[in-house]
């Protein structure tokens, strides 16, 4: 039976020391452009920009289609109703799942298609960028991570490019980030399907 991930609950002030620790981290990369992945990684680029002298910056819009089926049908309401322990135990078995399945699709695979619209944003910001940081919140499979950072040195070939988050879920990702702050946690954040901020 493989370890649980460690769990941690990531609100209001832990959320602003913890996006200062990555950007901490980061700060010597001195990139001149972020990306952020909508949707968390967008929060967490964003919390970041200060400490890294205020970038430029460009949020893009990239998600799995697992996240988009739990969205249409609305199960963060059931979710966030159930006993925390049951919820801790589903997002486990959720991770536990996706990981085995998905290790016969590798990451590299994963394919982002930015509207017309970010993907003039990302071209006209990227033109001058040397240095390109692409932040998420976590990384499970790395298919998002990989599919937005391809997309990146796509439209910049010339930058370093180099990818952020704050955790990574997996027991062995297929793609890792260059800066993380905790392997193997599930973060429960502000925005997540379970978040039951505390009162």
């Amino acid at each position: 039976m493989p370890r649980r991930p460690d769990r941690r609950d990531v609100y209001a002030d832990d959320f602003r020391r913890l996006c200062e620790a990555l950007a901490g981290e980061v700060h010597p990369f001195r990139p001149d452009l972020v990306v952020g992945v909508q949707t968390g990684g967008a929060y967490v680029a964003e919390a970041m920009l200060a400490r890294l002298g205020h970038p430029a910056y460009v949020a893009v819009r990239a998600q799995r289609p697992a996240t988009r089926v739990k969205e249409k049908v609305r199960l963060g309401a059931l979710v966030a109703r159930l006993p925390r322990g049951i919820a801790d135990i589903l997002r486990w078995v959720e991770v536990e799942f996706r990981e085995h399945g998905l290790r016969r699709t590798p990451a590299e695979d994963a394919v982002v298609d930015f509207t017309a619209a970010q993907a003039d944003e990302l071209r006209a910001a990227a033109a001058p960028a040397r240095r390109i940081l692409v932040v998420d919140d976590t990384i499970d499979s790395g298919r998002t991570l990989s599919g937005v950072t391809r997309a990146v040195r796509a439209t910049a070939p010339d930058a370093e490019v180099r990818t952020a988050v704050l955790a990574s879920t997996w027991s062995n990702p297929p793609v890792r980030a260059d800066h993380c702050l905790f392997d193997r946690t599930l973060l429960r954040m502000p925005w997540s399907l379970d978040a039951t901020p505390p009162a």
